[in-house]
């Protein structure tokens, strides 16, 4: 799935630009086939009710298509997983802290706040 409702809006609000979801509205389900043809500059996984240690442990569903490494992100070393339960699926007191998680993935040289290693942490492929 890629991420929608308030995610988009993150992503604009730092100077980025969603290539799948639409602010304001509920995220939607697309195909290898889709991520492969908009090749993003970024991934950030995020799934819904997973902490760091639970995406970690899953991201091999991404990682063992044919064709992940030949994605952007993926050969300049720009996937990041993250503590999707606890920052990015459901609105809360923490949407200022998912933003700071972004800023801090988008922008490592810009920003730093404290977010990486606990809400965050950048995949490091086994290959």
């Amino acid at each position: 799935m890629a991420a929608g409702n308030w995610i988009p809006e993150f992503i604009s609000m730092l100077g980025g630009k969603n290539i799948f979801g639409e602010a304001g509205v509920h995220s939607l389900t697309i195909t290898w086939e889709q991520l492969k043809e908009k090749d993003p500059d970024i991934i950030v996984a995020m799934p819904c009710g997973w902490d760091l240690k639970r995406n970690e442990k899953e991201i091999s569903t991404l990682t063992s298509h044919p064709g992940w490494e030949n994605l952007k992100a993926v050969g300049s070393r720009r996937v990041y997983l993250t503590d999707g339960h606890q920052y990015f699926n459901r609105p809360g007191p923490r949407l200022v802290e998912s933003l700071e998680i972004l800023a801090e993935i988008m922008y490592p040289d810009l920003f730093s706040f404290g977010h990486e290693g606990l809400g965050w942490k950048k995949y490091l492929s086994e290959g």
